[in-house]
C-alpha cells in the first residue's frame, strides 16, 4: 500500500513538474517575440514592417478596451497604441478623451472622477452608438494582459504622467515593452524628467508644432539618442517629411501615422480603400516608413504578408 501511495506520489510530481516546464517554455516564447519585436525598432531593416494599431481594434470592439487590445494579439500586431489617462484618485486608466462622454456611458471629465466611479460606466461599441459590459481597463490590467505579447504604445502620457506610468511599468515587469512618446523639446522632458528619461523607451514626436524639424532631432539625438521617431507631414514638401530620409540613413526607426489626410500627405487607410494599398501603405514604406499605424490592422497584415515584409521569425 505504501508503495503505492509512493509511486502516485512520484507519478503526479512528475506530471506537475512537466506543466510547469511546458508553462515556463511557452511564456519564453511569448516573450521571445515581443524581444524580438523590440529589436526590429531598434535596428529596422527593409524586410519587416511593423503594425502598429490605432487604439487596439477598435473597429471589433470597443476602443482602448482590453478586447481590442486582445484582437491584435490574436492578429500579430506588433504594437497597440492605447491612450492613458489619470483618474481623479490617481489611477492611470486608458481612455482618449478629456471626459468619459463619447466612449462610455456616463459622463464627466477623467480627472473629477474617481476608478470606482468609472468603473460603473461601460463602453460603448465600436461604433460608439450602442453601449457594451465592458468596463474601461486600468494601465496595470493593460500591462498584464500584453506582458511578453505585444508592444505597447502610449499616448496623453508625454509630460504629464510619464512617472506615474513607468511604476505600473515597473510593478508589472513591462519596463521594455511600452513605448512612451512626445512632441515636446528634449530640453522640457530632461527639466521635468531629469534622470527618469534613460530608464524609458521614449519615441519623440515630429508634427505639425515642431518650429525646427533639423534642430528638433539634432537635439534629441545629441542628449537622448532615441532610436525611433514618430514623423507625421502635411505635404512631401514639409521639413519633417525630409526628416525620414535623413532618420533612414542613421539607421533610426521611423513610425507613419496613416489615420488621417494631415498625418501622411493624404497617403491614409482610407486611400487604401479608395485606390488600393500600394497608394497608401506601399507608398509610405517606399518613402521611408519602418512601421505604419493603423485603424485597419487586419487588412495592412494582409498586404504586409502578401509583399514579403513580415518575415520577423527568420531573423537573427
Amino acid at each position: 500500500m505504501r508503495n503505492n501511495i509512493r509511486k502516485i506520489a512520484a507519478v503526479s510530481f512528475m506530471i506537475l513538474f512537466g506543466f510547469l516546464s511546458f508553462a515556463q517554455t511557452d511564456n519564453n516564447l511569448e516573450e521571445y517575440r515581443t524581444t524580438r519585436i523590440l529589436k526590429q525598432i531598434k535596428s529596422p531593416s527593409k524586410d519587416y514592417v511593423l503594425a502598429v494599431s490605432h487604439r487596439g481594434d477598435w473597429r471589433y470592439a470597443p476602443e482602448n478596451s482590453l478586447p481590442a487590445i486582445e484582437r491584435c494579439i490574436e492578429l500579430g500586431v506588433d504594437i497597440v497604441e492605447i491612450d492613458v489617462r489619470l483618474t481623479k484618485d490617481g489611477h492611470l486608466i486608458a481612455m482618449h478623451d478629456e471626459t468619459v462622454n463619447r466612449t462610455t456611458n456616463g459622463s464627466g471629465k477623467v480627472s473629477e472622477l474617481t476608478l470606482d466611479e468609472i468603473r460603473a460606466f461601460r463602453l460603448k461599441n465600436a461604433c460608439g452608438i450602442r453601449g457594451s459590459k465592458i468596463q474601461v481597463p486600468t494601465l496595470e490590467e493593460i500591462m498584464n494582459l500584453t506582458r511578453n505579447k505585444i508592444m505597447v504604445n502610449l499616448d496623453k502620457v508625454e509630460g504629464k504622467t510619464v512617472k506615474e506610468a513607468y511604476r505600473i511599468l515597473k510593478k508589472t515587469g513591462t519596463t521594455e515593452q511600452a513605448i512612451f512618446k512626445g512632441r515636446e523639446t528634449v530640453q522640457y522632458m530632461r527639466q521635468k524628467y531629469g534622470s527618469l528619461m534613460d530608464s524609458i523607451i521614449y519615441m519623440p514626436i515630429l508634427i505639425d508644432n515642431t518650429g525646427n524639424a533639423v534642430q528638433f532631432v539634432e537635439d534629441y539625438d545629441k542628449e537622448l539618442s532615441p532610436f525611433a521617431y514618430e514623423v507625421t507631414f502635411e505635404s512631401e514638401s514639409s521639413e519633417n517629411f525630409k526628416q525620414i530620409a535623413a532618420l533612414n540613413r542613421k539607421g533610426i526607426f521611423v513610425l507613419n501615422i496613416a489615420l488621417w489626410d494631415n498625418l501622411v500627405a493624404g497617403h491614409t487607410d482610407e486611400l487604401s480603400l479608395l485606390q488600393g494599398p500600394e497608394a497608401s501603405w506601399g507608398w509610405l514604406i517606399e518613402n521611408g516608413a519602418d512601421g505604419i499605424m493603423t485603424d485597419r490592422p487586419r487588412e495592412l497584415l494582409e498586404y504586409l504578408k502578401s509583399k514579403g515584409l513580415r518575415n520577423l521569425n527568420n531573423k537573427r
